[in-house]
């Protein structure tokens, strides 16, 4: 196993693309009748190109335009609209809802554009993205300017009246991106597959493992937290807001710290508080509302708070790592020093001087009690012997901050340090457990030789959905039900030893298959 090699930084290249993609397919249901419907979107994605290896890919959604054979088109203007596809290998984003769809038959059409890509050159020689190069072994930045408007045919949806119904878009990532003589390109409507980028599906999705009148999962939604009685409200500078509702079955976990939303809390009120950083789990009803499957508290406060995956360590420092920004839960409410920082952005982290022990976010999962051991490789620790490449961090940004300056990125100085969520595909290879499976083949900015097989350690003592159990999508039940040889979306917790031994270093909160 190879691991923890330095990786280059930064090459920014730009491009053309193409813009907008129709779905059409047929689906059960009849319409008719008076009245109007709810139609709610979402979006995952999946399917990655063999090369190069991706780290972010922010998309812009302008509209989701639902067509019928005979009348007035609706469209919804997703908010945010820009959404980054590699997150949705694992998770689910909610673009929206139609309140008021007359019942009927509908083409459905999703308006693409300004696709970005941050991405490892890990081709063996240099790629060219229109006039840039990015050279072998390096992080690269690519922006892509869209054009046209493609149709892609494969859906059509049916509307019932008075329906309260959803559609689950799937982006195929390795149709949109083509590597190819040793250019880059990125296609939302290339001439085949078909269908080639974008399918669509009646929610819920099949083995979604949801109750009635439940349509998706939306996990670890993270901001600033507003509560109105039973209601929470996260906004996040990235991904927009989400309003939920506790619920009986609500899960209520502690913040990584374990000072926060202690053991036994069971109100909202308690568990989080106005002005602090939460991370949510919502529940998607067919009515287009939310209610919170589990909330935990993040941070005690509103303050400057960013995550990314760890694509550097510096090999003669134990104090400095650089990361490629995946969210940005919060920003300082006065004098941000990340307000300028986005989502595929590259950031080098300086630990202070006075940086706190490192913290691990367990999201109610058992790490902590059932796998100490493993848990400490990360928890307690304070210098980057304790990181891996392929590791999500979140870290407080505090100063002294410099902003990126031409092909050097943004550097930053953190005094805490979150272990979060490494989201990725891999392939399943040999039987699973019940409570484990084994993958290789993971992404190569891990660094990890392809063919190790690494375990992935489920958490399944209860229900699905409750406190403490692993979320399961296209598989019931538990691990054992996996498929072999064929790919799973993971969100997990990767813990390593510093002899890089550990045979089994990631803890899922997510499992997707396919």
């Amino acid at each position: 196993m190879v691991r923890n090699k330095p990786l280059l930084f930064v090459v920014v290249l730009s491009c053309f693309a193409l813009s907008s993609c129709n779905l059409h397919r047929k689906t059960g249901g009849g319409g008719g009748g008076g009245g109007n419907a709810t139609v709610s979107f979402t979006l995952v994605a999946d399917t990655l190109p063999a090369n190069p290896s991706i780290l972010s890919f922010n998309v812009s959604i302008s509209g989701v335009t639902l067509t019928p054979a005979s009348g007035t088109a609706q469209t919804l203007q997703p908010s945010p609209s820009v959404i980054d596809l590699m997150r949705l290998q694992s998770d689910t984003a909610f673009l929206g809802t139609l309140t008021n769809v007359p019942a009927g038959d509908y083409t459905v059409q999703v308006a693409l554009s300004n696709p970005e890509i941050t991405f490892l050159n890990d081709t063996g020689s240099a790629i060219t993205v229109g006039t840039a190069s990015c050279p072998n072994s390096s992080i690269c930045a690519a922006t892509f300017t869209a054009s046209g408007t493609p149709t892609i045919s494969s859906f059509t949806f049916t509307v019932n009246s008075m329906g309260q119904q959803g559609i689950g878009i799937d982006f195929d990532l390795k149709n949109a991106i083509s590597l190819s003589g040793g250019t880059l390109s990125v296609n939302f409507n290339p001439s085949s597959p078909n269908p080639a980028v974008l399918s669509a599906v009646a929610l819920p999705r099949m083995n979604a493992n949801l109750g009635t009148n439940q349509l998706a999962l939306i996990e670890d939604f993270s901001g600033v937290v507003a509560l109105n009685g039973s209601s929470v409200t996260i906004t996040s500078p990235t991904r927009g807001t989400l309003t939920a509702t506790s619920t009986s079955s609500t899960n209520l976990d502690h913040d990584p710290s374990g000072t926060l939303c202690s053991s036994g809390t069971t109100t909202l009120s308690v568990c989080v508080k106005a002005g602090q950083v939460a991370s949510v789990d919502g529940i998607l009803d067919s009515n287009g509302t939310f209610s919170i499957q589990e909330i935990e508290p993040l941070l005690s406060a509103q303050q400057d708070f960013v995550e990314g995956t760890v694509l550097s360590i510096n090999p003669s420092s134990q104090t400095q790592f650089g990361i490629v920004v995946t969210d940005k839960p919060s920003v300082a409410a006065t004098n941000s020093l990340i307000s300028a920082l986005h989502v595929g952005d590259l950031l080098t982290v300086n630990l202070s001087s006075s940086v706190n022990p490192f913290l691990v976010d367990t999201k109610g999962l058992a790490v902590d009690t059932s796998f100490n051991t493993t848990f400490n490789f990360f928890n307690g620790q304070t210098t980057t012997s304790a990181m891996h490449l392929g590791q999500t961090v979140g870290v407080h940004v505090i100063a002294p901050f410099a902003a990126a300056n031409g092909s050097t990125p943004a550097s930053a100085t953190a005094d805490t340090v979150i272990l979060r969520w490494s989201r990725f595909r891999a392939t399943v290879v040999s039987a699973p457990t019940s409570a484990t499976i084994n993958i290789n083949a993971l992404p190569s900015y891990f660094n990890i030789t392809p063919s190790s097989i690494l375990t992935v350690q489920g958490f399944f003592n209860g229900s699905l959905g409750s406190d403490g159990v692993t979320n399961l999508e296209g598989m019931t039940n538990n691990a054992g039900n996996a498929t072999i040889n064929q790919p799973v979306g993971l969100r997990a917790l990767y813990l390593q030893n510093t002899g890089n031994t550990a045979t089994t270093p990631f803890f899922a909160a997510k499992i997707r298959q396919p």
